[in-house]
């Protein structure tokens, strides 16, 4: 093996690839100061390179910075790594459990047995930084239900392969032969050990980092399709996922179209933050009742849509009913004022038009409109055939409808709104 693999020489790169680390994410470091993570990364990369520098010095420094210093360094950028994973996962870092394989080890060096023997000395190495190693690799795994990124099993697999590498020197170490047994003579199961620690190293900085970009992506895709006041869909992610959604059920859909009645009263009369705090609480009353195969959208400034997939056209009028009834009972004050709050809402059904987002949308639109026109704070259900055309001349034919419906040069949508 010594012929093919020469241990200095994957020491030397061992030490070069953990101090490029060191410098890339310090790098980083630099420009977010803030990021315990980031600064947790960058010591613990440090102190692992000043470890292997000098470990591979071994036959030119002093025993106890070869035996003691080294190792125990190690054993604290493992324990910094572990710690800088709890960080990621939104824990505090505990920095008394990231130097305890340190002072294990420095206690250990006061011990007869380990001057002594240096299969000792590597079976308390590999123990203790393979317990690292795992502990970094089970905190990584255990996120898996809270946010499952990509690539959480890879990084997870990385941590606890590195811990199983130390344990399998632990094992060759008490089973096989000593890693050094002789000046420039190395066992070959500890040379092929080292290699495999050295492309492992990398790996599980690599990973981390991996996992860090892929939360900052979602984050970033999170926002893009969230309505920054309510927190709810906004209309591209709903009209994204609604497609999908009709694609795929073969059954019947419903779409729940709801508009806030009187809306602009409400922003005319207490101010936008009133307004503003109507649509938060009016979110939030829907979205308590939303299940969880329910898309629930702020579409428009006081619209929202709920689509509702496998359901009956009378099942969604009476969700719809009792919605609308649950918005009668929201307590909004304004000020120490009781602002009341009611909505209209449109139903329409994919059984009643093609199954696709745009024509439901567009009856679900003319039901809001009836609702509108009947008077508000109603409930209203598309009907085959139901024209804009019939509304308006209905509207026409009721004095009151018309007063709501306003000048008849505005759009449908427009008139409704007041």
């Amino acid at each position: 093996m010594n012929h093919f693999l020469h241990l200095p020489t994957i020491m030397v790169i061992h030490g070069c690839s953990t101090l490029i680390s060191a410098l890339l994410v310090g790098n980083l470091w630099r420009q977010r100061w803030s990021s315990v993570l980031l600064g947790i990364l960058t010591f613990a990369a440090a102190i692992g390179f000043l470890g292997t520098v000098i470990h591979a010095m071994r036959p030119i420094v002093p025993f106890w910075m070869s035996a003691g210093f080294a190792p125990g360094a190690g054993a604290l950028a493992l324990g910094l790594f572990w710690q800088a994973i709890a960080v990621f996962e939104g824990k505090r870092p505990n920095y008394v459990r990231a130097a305890a394989g340190t002072v294990i080890w420095v206690v250990l060096y006061l011990t007869p047995i380990f001057h002594a023997s240096m299969t000792f000395r590597t079976a308390a190495a590999a123990l203790i930084l393979g317990t690292y190693s795992v502990l970094g690799g089970r905190e990584i795994w255990l996120g898996m239900q809270r946010e499952p990124l990509p690539s959480r099993k890879l990084a997870a697999w990385v941590h606890c392969t590195r811990g199983g590498v130390w344990y399998s020197m632990l094992v060759g170490s008490l089973l096989l032969e000593p890693p050094y047994k002789a000046p420039g003579q190395y066992a070959d199961w500890f040379v092929l050990a080292s290699l495999l620690q050295t492309l492992l190293v990398m790996l599980s900085i690599i990973t981390l980092l991996i996992l860090a970009l892929e939360r900052d992506e979602g984050t970033s895709r999170r926002v893009a399709e969230r309505d920054p006041l309510t927190n709810l869909r906004n209309r591209r992610s709903f009209v994204e996922h609604a497609e999908t959604l009709l694609k795929l059920e073969s059954n019947s859909s419903e779409l729940l179209l709801f508009d806030i009645d009187h809306f602009k009263q409400i922003n005319d009369t207490h101010g936008h933050a009133a307004g503003d705090k109507v649509l938060m609480e009016f979110a939030a009353m829907l979205e308590g009742r939303m299940q969880a195969d329910w898309l629930l959208a702020r579409i428009g400034g006081e619209e929202f849509a709920c689509l509702i997939p496998n359901v009956g056209t009378s099942d969604a009028a009476d969700i719809a009913e009792a919605m609308r009834r649950a918005v009668e009972c929201l307590h909004t004050t304004i000020d120490g004022r009781f602002v009341p709050v009611a909505v209209s809402i449109g139903v329409a059904a994919t059984d009643e038009v093609a199954s696709s987002l745009d024509p439901l949308l567009a009856a679900a639109d003319l039901a809001l409109y009836q609702a509108k026109a009947d008077g508000r704070n109603a409930v209203r259900i598309h009907r085959p055939g139901q024209s804009l055309r019939d509304l308006l001349t209905q509207d026409q034919a009721t004095p009151v409808a018309a007063n709501e419906a306003g000048p008849s040069g505005r759009s449908s949508r427009a008139k409704r709104r007041s």
